[in-house]
């Protein structure tokens, strides 16, 4: 608590309003609501958690997709794969359960609500007004993806966001992290050959040997993380656009080593894991 306002530095609340909360109604929590950020912002705190049950973030991240209000990231800052569609861009959405795709010529989403599930706001200045971005995240215990190490084959693809893909191979790349991984699909056989060549070596190794064969033969990015799945198929800016809209990778092997899921100077809660992030567009 902090001492002199006497709000929970965690979230905004009083000891009062802590301890009413269980047995409170929903007008009540939303006067609490109302009120916190406003405290969080005294007290210079700047994510806080979203009142935001199941239905309403599948709710805010339908309507992004479809109004193409800004930019999915799944990763992290040095190893993740961004998906965005230009306004004049086909991009067809579609909700099966708590599942969300979005799928265009370029790239492909698929986010899974699930009761894990939790929205993060990361606010902007005051003097701007708003968000500047929404963390999704998950309780890291609930978390299993597994934590792989070195270059690995991992069969068909069964979970890729097009059927046509679920054929193709992929193969995770290693980079050890807990709470993503970073993976590129082929149906290329030269190329194939040359990453089954190179399983069980670290990322380093992996480009040295096959670095300038996965850019040439322009193999499909993929980053998974418990809940969200991002794909780059194309990689050609659509025309008159540049090469930074729309879907596209990012892969740093020499940033990887701080384990960071954003940038410095944010950070999460630690009971969380990284899930996807969506900042929107300015202006």
């Amino acid at each position: 608590m902090d001492e002199v306002l006497g709000w929970c530095r965690g979230c905004g609340r009083t000891d009062d309003e802590i301890a009413e909360w269980a047995d409170a109604g929903d007008s009540r929590r939303e006067a609490i609501w109302a009120a916190l950020p406003e405290r969080t912002g005294a007290m210079g705190i700047a994510i806080t958690r979203l009142p935001w049950r199941r239905e309403r973030i599948a709710e805010f991240v339908a309507e992004s997709l479809d109004k193409k209000t800004g930019t999915w990231t799944v990763g992290c800052g040095d190893a993740g794969v961004e998906f965005s569609c230009a306004h004049n861009e086909p991009c067809r959405i579609s909700g099966s359960g708590d599942t969300i795709t979005a799928l265009s010529e370029r790239g492909g989403l698929r986010l899974v609500v699930s009761e894990d599930a939790r929205a993060l706001r990361l606010r902007a200045d005051h003097a701007c007004g708003g968000y500047r971005a929404i963390f999704l995240v998950v309780v890291k215990a609930k978390v299993n993806l597994p934590v792989v190490g070195a270059v690995t084959p991992l069969g068909r693809d069964e979970a890729a966001i097009r059927l046509e893909d679920r054929s193709e191979q992929w193969f995770d790349l290693g980079l050890g992290r807990a709470d993503f991984r970073f993976a590129v699909r082929t149906a290329d056989s030269e190329l194939r050959k040359r990453l089954n060549q190179a399983s069980g070596l670290p990322l380093t190794g992996l480009m040295q040997s096959a670095g300038s064969m996965i850019l040439s033969h322009r193999s499909t990015r993929i980053c998974e993380t418990a809940i969200a799945r991002a794909e780059v198929f194309s990689f050609k800016p659509l025309r008159g656009g540049n090469l930074t809209e729309g879907p596209h990778s990012c892969l740093s092997p020499g940033q990887l080593s701080v384990g960071r899921a954003t940038l410095l100077g944010i950070d999460l809660p630690p009971v969380y894991a990284l899930g996807a992030t969506f900042c929107p567009r300015r202006g």
